[in-house]
């Protein structure tokens, strides 16, 4: 904040605009943490897939 005198009303905006900064940049940063833990999970899925079609395409080429 400014270091102006504030009435009553502007402190309360003032205030208002602050909480509400501060909510939107946890918003963000819980977004991107929960963007983050997908990210993860896809990752890891992908990654098992991969593994199982190529076992799968190893066994078929070793076996048949």
């Amino acid at each position: 904040m400014d270091a102006k005198v504030l009435d009553g009303c502007d402190l309360a905006t003032e205030l208002v605009r602050e909480v509400r900064a501060d909510a939107a940049e946890d918003r963000f940063f819980t977004n991107r943490a929960n963007m983050d833990m997908a990210d993860r999970v896809i990752s890891i899925v992908v990654t098992v897939l991969v593994a199982a079609c190529v076992c799968a395409l190893l066994a078929h080429v070793l076996f048949v």
